[in-house]
């Protein structure tokens, strides 16, 4: 995987109809997967839905985080707190008019929420300069116990921040993008979320979107990385940081090179059904529920 070309040996149908070459992310491919329906609605279609609250303040955090990192490959340096909610706020306020709001969600409450966020990150400690103090179970003694947020801004260099990469393939009519959230000066790929909950290590060993990381790193360097890091910022009432490490195979590229070729056949064999679902096929998690069954939604769904 050391040139920009992949030999795509996957089971896909010899006969690759003669069109412009499309693309895939890891957004689509996991919209596939949880609903081939919705994935049509959206990148068929082009039928847009506004973002929840909880994507318009993930996308905030992250954009203030970006601010702050692309200035510090070359600064070496972190941006002072206040500037880097600056760039928070300003990004959140941009989103807002095209957020759907719950009917008994705070615009101004999720945004103060998005602060802590972003000062447990940067600094450990809340706008006012108290440290975060969360409560973690101890396995051995089987009681809580108070531990301060240790500030992550601080601990790492960038060496690239939002790297876009691209890889394409000898023998079929699409082709692979994405960008890299962040990659530090030790050559591990790192990436950023938000999260309601601390994942599990099998969560993050498995995560599709460190895999497209790691092909397109290996792709577009020449090189393999020296490893793989998930930063979550969880926000259960005190916010705190979290770093998962794991790990890419050659095998594990092939698996997702092997999913994507089982869903583009899908795509052109139009294969495009409600997956019923209960978890995402209700009207609070998908944002085409109001389409109607003239459109073929609310298959199966009382």
């Amino acid at each position: 995987m050391n040139g920009q070309t992949l030999t795509h040996e996957a089971a896909y149908p010899a006969a690759v109809k003669e069109k412009e070459k499309r693309h895939f992310s890891v957004s689509q491919l996991l919209t596939y997967q949880k609903c081939p329906l919705h994935y049509k609605f959206r990148y068929i279609d082009g039928l847009k839905i506004p973002p929840r609250s909880v994507m318009t303040l993930g996308s905030s955090v992250h954009a203030a985080l970006e601010h702050n990192f692309r200035q510090k490959i070359k600064s070496h340096k972190d941006l002072k707190v206040n500037d880097v909610l600056d760039a928070f706020s300003d990004s959140f306020d941009l989103a807002k008019p095209e957020t759907l709001w719950d009917k008994d969600e705070s615009p101004s409450t999720v945004k103060d929420e998005g602060v802590n966020l972003v000062c447990a990150y940067h600094t450990g400690k809340d706008r006012a300069g108290e440290p975060f103090i969360y409560r973690e179970l101890n396995p051995k003694t089987r009681k809580y116990e108070k531990k301060p947020v240790k500030a992550l801004s601080p601990t790492i260099q960038p060496i690239m921040v939002e790297e876009p990469f691209e890889v394409n393939f000898d023998n079929v009519d699409y082709k692979f993008i994405g960008r890299m959230d962040l990659v530090d000066d030790k050559m591990r790929i790192r990436d950023t979320k938000t999260s309601a909950r601390t994942p599990t290590q099998d969560q993050v060993d498995t995560d599709l979107q460190m895999t497209a990381y790691s092909m397109g790193f290996r792709v577009k360097t020449g090189k393999v990385e020296k490893g793989l890091v998930m930063d979550y910022i969880v926000k259960n009432g005190v916010p705190k940081v979290v770093s998962i490490a794991t790990q890419r195979t050659e095998e594990d590229i092939h698996r997702l090179l092997n999913l994507m070729a089982r869903i583009a056949h899908a795509i052109d064999s139009g294969v495009f059904y409600c997956s019923c679902n209960p978890i995402f096929c209700n009207p609070n998690n998908c944002g085409y529920w109001d389409l109607g069954n003239d459109r073929g939604c609310r298959y199966g769904i009382g």
